[in-house]
């Protein structure tokens, strides 16, 4: 089930991949401001902030299973398959739309998921690059109902 309205919204909470990504926690409010006056997002509901720091693959986000399951999977419905992948929205802090697809990878014994089929034009579109912070919100889309994601960032060069 998606965040209930007391566990969602802006800046009640972040889930740390880096100590630094509580640092961007207060300009990932300001940056929201537009989805959320956009009313792109369904019932307003809108995940708390995924914290990761990008590594040098700008082919793919990888996302630890810890922190961003409890986050942001529960807005999955039983029908999607992330093994096989979803085609899911990413949307910057300007409000464009990047198509993007999101997986869960099992390597070895590790397991994670990735965003990718669009990372790749999403960080050359906004320069980021290795060590960048970045926060990934869920949320429903209002009208289309496609799982979608809203993205912030801090360049930390």
């Amino acid at each position: 089930m998606a965040a209930s309205s007391s566990n969602s919204g802006r800046g009640k909470g972040m889930v740390e991949g880096k100590k630094e990504a509580k640092e961007i926690q207060f300009n990932d409010e300001l940056q929201l401001e537009f989805i959320l006056d956009a009313g792109i997002v369904k019932d307003c509901e809108l995940s708390l902030p995924y914290g990761v720091q990008l590594t040098n693959d700008k082919w793919n986000l990888f996302l630890p299973l810890l922190g961003f399951e409890e986050t942001l999977i529960g807005f999955l419905k039983e029908e999607e398959d992330v093994r096989e992948g979803i085609q899911v929205n990413v949307y910057d802090r300007g409000g464009h739309e990047f198509e993007m697809m999101l997986k869960k990878w099992v390597k070895d014994s590790n397991e994670f998921y990735v965003l990718n089929r669009g990372w790749f034009s999403f960080c050359n579109q906004h320069g980021l690059g290795q060590e960048d912070l970045i926060a990934l919100r869920g949320f429903r889309h209002s009208i289309t109902d496609m799982l979608s994601f809203v993205v912030t960032f801090r360049r930390m060069m």
